[in-house]
């Protein structure tokens, strides 16, 4: 008689207490469940780096929230979820990867698949070989070779799209998991656009595919379905239907020559925004995909789908700075921002020639070596004006900064400066020539 598998799991607030607790609740867990002693120590010691990373990684600048512990038995297998609803996977400048302690679970647990919880947030999977623990077979669970696949897929989804990763994944997938692969991205008038294909074994046919205009409108197809629903769908290519989905006689005899008999379409979406359609084309040898199957083709599509939205965000962030550069680089005014470590990050165009220096020569000065290459700068009754006395100074020291009239050469400047700490500290200076009006 096969064991039944033993579940537990704790939510607790995200704080460091909250790390020994479920270190503690583990441990317990798996001695009760036949984990031997040397397993134990392993087990929590990855748990404790997985609870430590979300309580102090997961809710910079923002309040402490929750973190859950999912602990559950197979047959010699011992699987930990950890769970927070935190900012999500964000690389920080002081860490390597998504987070600290990664590279230790890594090397403890014999699986490991990190993704984006639902909801927002981040999950953590991590599957140890615990010989001795009592639970149910595998049977369906994901293979070791699929969750290497779902690991392979985060990363490449976190590479250039949708150009360079969307060919890299189309080719991590044919032959593993499909005969031929398609990837969609929806365009700016809400229709999906090829961006790339593959098919097994025929470079001609992968071609084709790379160029295939989609039928959104077609009846009774997977795509037109996932369209309107947001979930996968899979269709039988027979005559009568690639007649009704492709656009041309040619299109429809080449997709009839392929072979392909099944066609699975996943969404690709970020929360209820829908981003593309990832395709799968199977051969008859495959047989009718299962529910299984068909699981495991939408896990891979939620890797994709966080790629391709970070991608799309960094692109529209990338595509708003440019045009306030822009804006700013029409002004009369003066602009320079400043880190919290007093780098300069950006200068306009009159920033650059109240100093005499190109935008690009500025830009890689400090404050100090300006300062110093500058015309003098005096107050108002003529004492020389000191470097620590210049408002974007005063406000990284923590000092009132109000506006400051200053001399340089035959010029009068007003200095303005404001700080924003938004998480990343800046500091914005505006100076305005205002030799006219003295």
């Amino acid at each position: 008689m096969q064991a039944s598998a033993a579940r537990e799991d704790w939510e607790l607030p995200a704080e460091p207490a909250s790390v020994t607790l479920a270190r503690g609740r583990v441990r317990e867990f798996a001695e009760e469940n036949g984990a031997s002693a040397a397993d134990v120590i392993d087990l929590t010691l990855a748990v404790t780096e997985a609870v430590t990373n979300s309580v102090i990684h997961a809710f910079i600048d923002r309040e402490p929230g929750r973190v859950r512990v999912t602990v559950s038995t197979a047959e010699n297998e011992l699987t930990v979820v950890v769970t927070d609803n935190g900012r999500g996977m964000q690389p920080r400048a002081d860490s390597p990867g998504l987070g600290l302690g990664l590279p230790t679970i890594g090397r403890l647990a014999a699986q490991v698949d990190l993704r984006e919880a639902p909801g927002g947030g981040t999950e953590l999977s991590m599957t140890f070989a615990t010989p001795g623990v009592r639970g149910p077979a595998r049977g369906g669970r994901v293979s070791v070779r699929e969750s290497e696949l779902l690991s392979a897929v985060s990363r490449v989804a976190a590479g250039a799209w949708p150009g360079e990763g969307v060919e890299r994944l189309v080719d991590l997938l044919v032959p593993d998991v499909a005969d031929a692969c398609a990837v969609d991205v929806i365009g700016a008038g809400g229709q999906p656009e090829r961006f790339a294909g593959r098919i097994d074994g025929s470079d001609e046919l992968s071609a084709w595919l790379s160029r295939l205009r989609p039928r959104p409108d077609a009846a009774r197809s997977a795509t037109r379905a996932a369209l309107e629903d947001g979930r996968p769908h899979m269709s039988e290519l027979t005559l009568d239907l690639i007649e009704r989905i492709t656009t041309t006689a040619q299109d429809a005899t080449t997709m009839a020559a392929t072979g392909i008999r099944w066609w699975v379409v996943i969404p690709l979406r970020e929360g209820d925004r829908l981003l593309g359609l990832l395709h799968f084309g199977l051969l008859p040898a495959r047989g009718r995909p299962s529910d299984e199957l068909v699981a495991f083709f939408n896990a891979l599509g939620e890797r994709a789908a966080t790629g391709l939205a970070h991608t799309q965000l960094i692109t529209e962030l990338q595509r708003a700075r440019h045009r306030i550069e822009r804006v700013l680089d029409v002004l009369a005014e003066a602009v320079i921002v400043r880190d919290g470590d007093s780098r300069l990050v950006y200068a306009n165009e009159a920033a650059g020639r109240l100093f005499g220096l190109g935008v690009s020569e500025l830009r890689d000065l400090s404050g100090e070596e300006v300062f110093g290459r500058a015309e003098p700068m005096t107050h108002v009754d003529g004492r020389p004006l000191e470097l620590d006395e210049l408002p974007y100074r005063r406000l990284l020291a923590g000092l009132d900064a109000p506006p400051l009239l200053v001399r340089m050469g035959e010029r009068w400047l007003l200095i303005k400066t404001s700080l924003l700490d938004e998480g990343e500290r800046l500091v914005v200076s505006v100076i305005d020539d205002v030799t006219h009006a003295r």
